[in-house]
């Protein structure tokens, strides 16, 4: 049951349980009203199927793959977009789904309104795979699915389209909006008077609350999002007067003091202060209830690419780690350009990948690997769009090599956790985790620093330093223009906004963007209109606003995301108006983390490739599934498991309370669902609506009507739960589409 379970959530990302497509999404000719079969010819003979798997070699030398031409209407792009806005696949009868390069598309001439698409058939199709069901995906909207025989016509999945011919009279051209026309309607309250207000707080907030939709239906996303942009962020910055210096990393913990000293630290004290217990609260207050929503989200997404792990700052030792997540906080809606400057110098992040310390005798190169692998450019080189670069032999072509690693390890030399500061607890210098690194004061011909020539990304050139050794006015100065200088040539890469706009769509929006969306952010990431680079607000915006992640329903199978265990977590917490004392995701003894179990150990990243790889393949497809890199047997198990702990275990009274660490507990309102039990299909409607924005399949509301009908009607609170339960544990709702 359990792996089944498992194969269920892949198959629902993977497309084959996608819906039927809505009026405006992509629509493909059939050849007739009583068939399904393609409009299609071969794009170079002009010959009707079947089609062979190879043929063309006089027009494609290089690639004899057979390209075929579909016909289609309702193609709503933005102006300027083209190719690669549209994706395409195929499902064959074993429900193997193949993707298909869009090579070419085009009006046909003469029909205004009706477009032609050429498709490259896939490489993996063999020779006789007999009928395919077709479609084509624009702005995450599937369209109607149609057959096209590949070697012989016949078999194939069951149609789940109607027949689509062409109509008689052609629908005539549309003027297509600007992408700045299209933000206005999308920004506009009544684009959000439907399911999308939903899916935008998925996106952009730890989950949707009652109180947060009738906000956002009477200001628009727009304005919401201005309002954000102007929200303090909840996670206090104490980089200038922290109001609890650090503990030393060796304080005594059982040894008798004088009389004017403070007590051993006791086991409390050892809670708040050698675990991230108090983080751990922190954040997941700031995620159930306070204002901050976007900040928070955006800083969640930059702090899976742009790791620290809480384990290695002196064995979770919250004061060490917390000024590395109120760095994250505090630049996720500046600039880009801030974040990788502060983050470089941040001292939890010199301890974690061994910049602090760092010396010219024997550079250390994790810091400068990890900074453009994970945290800005990765490997290979990307055109705007996020595609990657080739070569003549058609292969990707690395980014940077072993000596830009090593001259950015050189570059990172002589930096050192160089303050201390008095804890007032226990009277002892310790080392100052709040303010930045700074360079070695050991200005000698043999101190840390190394002051020689580099040559960085893109053959940028560091002239060494002439007058440094023994002047520390001249070292101060050259080395911080020298780090300046790094960080600037990383910022300014070419591949710094494509990469950072991937992550950052994958984390809020989708797993599979399509190039066109990912180039257009890259585009905002590059100018935001006023000639500022890397500007966040402006990033957020455009991702949050475009065609891709706007609109009432997606029906494009790869479209979504796995909601990650904290996401599922907050947003069936934020859904129910818990109320909690937020002792959630911590492991410290008689508390017990919830999302641990569930493949995620907050704020302590199993490795620098944080809590799952960003570019996991969703196994049996071509699809990005960030996410299904920690679903396994026994987490998907889990995941329902929590679930029945929040609304079936306990007669549905929560997570208990556990002094002295979870002193009240965790429990859900769910009144306003029970108000609907006594008519099942009305309150799988509003569990639809609500939680699902309306993607629930009739199957799956069937099936829910069935079961909890079965209750008495005298147990609404049970045929209640019992609904939730279903919702939230199935794949259409962990999907988040």
């Amino acid at each position: 049951m359990r792996k089944c379970f498992v194969a269920i959530l892949f198959a629902s990302f993977a497309g084959i349980c996608a819906q039927a497509s809505p009026s405006l999404a992509p629509s493909l000719f059939s050849v007739s009203s009583s068939s399904t079969r393609a409009v299609a010819l071969e794009s170079v003979s002009m010959r009707a199927e079947p089609f062979t798997l190879n043929g063309a070699a006089n027009f494609y030398p290089a690639d004899p793959r057979t390209r075929i031409t579909v016909f289609c209407m309702t193609l709503d792009f933005l102006q300027g977009e083209g190719v690669n806005a549209l994706t395409a696949d195929a499902e064959d009868a074993s429900h193997n789904i193949y993707p298909l390069k869009v090579e070419y598309v085009g009006t046909v001439p003469n029909f205004a309104g009706v477009y032609m698409v050429v498709l490259r058939l896939n490489d993996l199709m063999s020779s006789n795979l007999g009928d395919v069901l077709l479609r084509l995906n624009l702005h995450g909207m599937g369209s109607n699915r149609v057959r096209v025989g590949i070697g012989t016509i016949g078999g194939g999945p069951a149609d789940d389209s109607a027949p689509n011919p062409a109509p008689a009279t052609p629908p005539g051209a549309a003027t297509p909006l600007t992408l700045a026309q299209f933000q206005a309607q999308a920004g506009a309250p009544a684009a959000v008077a439907g399911s999308d207000a939903i899916r935008f707080l998925e996106q952009a907030t730890w989950g949707p609350t009652d109180a947060d939709i009738a906000h956002l239906r009477s200001v628009g996303i727009q304005s919401y999002l201005n309002e954000q942009f102007n929200t303090p962020p909840a996670f206090v910055d104490n980089s200038q007067s922290p109001p609890n210096p650090p503990l030393s990393s060796n304080y005594p913990l059982t040894t008798l003091y004088p009389v004017n000293q403070p007590s051993p630290c006791d086991a409390t004290c050892v809670r708040d202060n050698y675990t991230l217990y108090p983080l751990h609260v922190q954040f997941m207050t700031s995620a159930l209830s306070r204002p901050d929503q976007l900040r928070q989200r955006v800083a969640w997404a930059l702090h899976k690419f742009i790791v620290v792990a809480g384990r290695d700052m002196n064995n979770n030792e919250a004061s060490w780690y917390a000024p590395y997540l109120q760095t994250i906080d505090r630049n996720a809606l500046g600039n880009f350009r801030t974040l990788l400057k502060d983050i470089t110098l941040n001292p939890g992040m010199g301890r974690y990948l061994d910049m602090a310390g760092n010396s010219r005798v024997a550079p250390n190169e994790n810091y400068a690997r990890e900074l453009m692998q994970l945290f800005s450019i990765g490997t290979d080189l990307l055109n705007q769009d996020g595609t990657p670069v080739l070569d003549a032999n058609g292969n990707r072509i690395p980014t940077y090599g072993q000596s830009e690693i090593t001259n950015f390890a050189r570059v990172f030399t002589g930096w050192v956790i160089a303050n201390t500061t008095t804890n007032t607890f226990s009277g002892q210098s310790v080392p100052d985790y709040i303010r930045p690194m700074a360079f070695s004061n050991n200005t000698g011909a043999n101190g840390p620093c190394d002051i020689g020539a580099k040559t960085l990304l893109n053959g940028l050139n560091l002239p060494a330093c002439s007058n440094c050794t023994n002047n520390a006015a001249n070292m101060a100065a050259y080395k911080n223009a020298e780090l300046d200088a790094a960080i600037d040539n990383i910022f300014n890469h070419q591949n710094t906004g494509p990469y950072v706009c991937t992550q950052l769509i994958h984390n809020l929006v989708t797993s599979n963007p399509s190039p066109a969306y990912v180039g257009r952010c890259a585009a905002t990431f590059a100018n935001n209109g006023s000639g500022v680079r890397g500007d966040m607000k402006a990033i957020v915006t455009e991702i949050l606003l475009d065609p891709e992640a706007r609109g009432d329903a997606k029906t494009d199978p790869s479209y979504g995301r796995l909601r990650e265990p904290v996401q599922l977590m907050t947003n069936m917490l934020r859904w129910f108006n818990a109320t909690s004392d937020n002792v959630l995701v911590t492991n410290v003894s008689g508390a017990g983390s919830f999302s641990t179990p569930l493949g995620q150990d907050i704020l302590n990243p199993p490795t620098v490739f944080s809590y799952f790889p960003a570019d996991f393949g969703l196994p049996g497809t071509s699809l990005i599934a960030p996410e299904f890199g920690i679903l396994d047997t026994s987490t998907t198990y889990q995941r329902a498991n929590f679930v029945n702990t929040l609304f079936l275990a306990n007669s549905g009274n929560g997570i208990p309370a556990s002094a002295p660490n979870r002193p009240s507990g965790t429990q859900t309102n769910y009144s306003a669902y029970q108000a609907q039990a006594g008519t099942p299909s009305a309150l799988a409607d509003m569990l639809n609506t609500n939680l699902m924005h309306g993607t629930m399949s009739q199957a799956m509301k069937n099936t829910i009507v069935t079961t909890i009908t079965a209750i008495s009607g005298s147990d609404p609170a049970g045929r209640t739960r019992t609904a939730i339960y279903l919702v939230a544990t199935s794949s259409q709702f962990q999907v988040e589409r």
